[in-house]
């Protein structure tokens, strides 16, 4: 069949119209702190993502410890969680951005992005306030765009020997670190 036929003209703007039908505004997609009625949808979240290996696993009981270091993005028609990102503490004014995640069908709509900016503000406001907020990513330039720098991974040896050590890719890590000031 020809490209430029009718059925393939409305086909490719069906597959179009699929595509966008998720399309949002960007920075309309509320972000919150998580609650703990969160916890299962993040844990959701979080799987399709943990499968490929682009984040580490989360247990509920850990989810239950430090759910209030997640910031959620919600569907701001059905209030459905779409996004989730934590901030986590390890000491002395530094700060990890980790278990980063939107649902694959809202990709590209800025979400990611607004979970980030919303840490970042989070981490200004700690006690004590951050010097430094840190990731360890296999998408580094989504971080770049967010004003990080590369930094290497010997910076943070919390990081490394809370999370890193159990991970089974701890002596062939495939992420990048990288660094910026809140």
């Amino acid at each position: 069949m020809d490209s430029s036929s009718p059925s393939s003209d409305a086909s490719a703007s069906a597959r179009q119209e699929r595509k966008g039908e998720n399309k949002i505004p960007d920075d309309s997609f509320p972000v919150r702190p998580a609650v703990w009625e969160d916890i299962p949808a993040i844990l959701a979240l979080l799987e399709e993502f943990v499968q490929q290996q682009l984040v580490l696993p989360r247990t509920r009981e850990e989810m239950e410890g430090n759910y209030r270091n997640f910031m959620v993005a919600c569907h701001p028609g059905t209030g459905a969680l779409v996004g989730a990102g934590a901030l986590r503490p390890h000491g002395d004014g530094l700060y990890e951005v980790r278990s980063l995640a939107v649902t694959t069908s809202f990709h590209g709509q800025g979400i990611g992005s607004q979970v980030v900016k919303a840490l970042l503000r989070r981490a200004r406001e700690m006690t004590p306030p951050a010097k430094c907020v840190f990731t360890l990513t296999k998408r580094p330039e989504f971080f770049r765009n967010l004003g990080f720098r590369l930094a290497p991974k010997e910076d943070f040896p919390a990081k490394i020997w809370t999370d890193c050590r159990l991970c089974p890719k701890y002596h062939c890590c495939d992420e990048t670190a990288l660094r910026r000031e809140p």
